[in-house]
């Protein structure tokens, strides 16, 4: 990916101080703009092309007060570490699936989506409650069920997950090499839906070019710099 836009332009190229991790940082921002505007629209939400998967993110109980103001005996689960920030759209997280796991069995069950706010209503009301929910606050994920260990979580996110999270010791029995915890980030594959590549590869030539050149581009959809030849920056 960093190769395809450096061999956009000989510029790009060349240039040492835009660096691998510039041109990876500048793809991530054109990436996330433009699945945003898929997932607003109803797309992507049922493939595996824009998602990460954190297989095993530990739980620990906590009172309920830990993450609101209402006051109550019952506790829930809290994942162990803040996960990083997670993507959002107009009308929620981008997040495909929450699964509890179950260690024994190997099997897990996706939770449902709820806010704080409105679990505290229901624990108001006078009704069982056997359904498991999950919520977000200050990047912790909250379970409402306390004896959850571990969940698995399947979102898109805004930054880079650290490989301590997306290749954990758990309780889940995953096992990872040492050169999983040390891949080099940019060693990672680029999640992305094909038909937006082309895309993603041409906006961030193009801001590449304006940012550390000040060349105004436009850029074809074949991806030939479209600059007129009296342009003072032209060669």
């Amino acid at each position: 990916m960093v190769s395809d836009v450096r061999g956009t332009h000989k510029l790009l190229s060349t240039d040492s101080l835009i660096t691998d991790r510039v041109i990876a940082s500048e793809v991530n921002n054109n990436t996330l703009m433009l699945v945003k505007r898929e997932t607003n629209l109803r797309k992507l939400w049922g493939t595996d092309s824009i998602f990460t998967t954190i297989p095993c993110l530990e739980m620990i109980e906590v009172p309920i007060s830990e993450c609101c103001s209402y006051a109550d005996e019952c506790t829930i689960a809290r994942s162990k570490v803040k996960i990083p920030k997670i993507a959002e759209g107009n009308y929620q997280y981008v997040i495909q699936g929450v699964y509890s796991i179950n260690a024994l069995s190997g099997k897990g069950k996706k939770l449902k989506e709820i806010t704080i706010n409105r679990y505290i209503n229901l624990l108001k009301l006078p009704i069982i409650k056997n359904e498991s929910y999950y919520w977000i606050t200050n990047d912790y994920l909250y379970v409402t069920n306390p004896e959850i260990q571990a969940i698995r979580l399947v979102a898109m996110f805004e930054s880079i997950v650290p490989n301590t999270i997306l290749y954990p010791e758990c309780c889940c029995g995953n096992t990872f090499t040492t050169e999983d915890y040390c891949k080099n980030p940019l060693d990672r594959e680029w999640i992305i839906p094909g038909y937006l590549k082309s895309q993603v590869l041409d906006m961030t030539s193009k801001k590449l070019l304006s940012t550390y050149f000040n060349i105004k581009t436009d850029i074809t959809d074949d991806g030939i710099d479209g600059q007129a030849p009296n342009s003072p920056n032209f060669r």
